[in-house]
């Protein structure tokens, strides 16, 4: 007889992964909000450090805590992560060609410290 796989279990989290908790404080954590979040390399303008590398996540109500964004990338990439420093950014407001006005998105930068060291291209845009 063959087990019925659950929709969450077999698309959402294929490796099975569990989350450990990180704190002694009781909040639910479901599996599903650490794999639907948007992770975007940024290479900054500026330079970084040789073990340093920066993401972009979702804005702050809705993205990962640093114990969390750790294990993240742990988990999921391999990566052995010494420090996570996070930064939030609002969007800024931006006047549209009809003379209205929008907000851009908000964000949440991460500069990841790692053990080894990380290949120029992943850190700084070259001009």
């Amino acid at each position: 007889m063959q087990k019925i796989l659950n929709f969450r279990e077999y698309f959402l989290n294929p490796k099975g992964i569990k989350i450990v908790p990180t704190s002694n404080f009781k909040r639910a954590t479901p599996i599903e909000r650490l794999f639907d979040q948007s992770v975007v390399l940024h290479r900054a303008e500026k330079q970084l450090e040789k073990n340093v590398v920066a993401f972009k996540l979702q804005p702050y109500k809705y993205s990962l805590n640093k114990p969390e964004i750790k294990q993240y990338f742990t988990k999921l990439y391999g990566l052995n992560v010494d420090k996570v420093n996070t930064i939030n950014y609002m969007g800024a407001i931006k006047r549209s060609h009809k003379g209205g006005r929008y907000r851009e998105k908000d964000f949440k930068k991460v500069y990841l410290q790692l053990n080894e060291e990380i290949e120029p291209f992943f850190q700084k845009i070259e001009k």
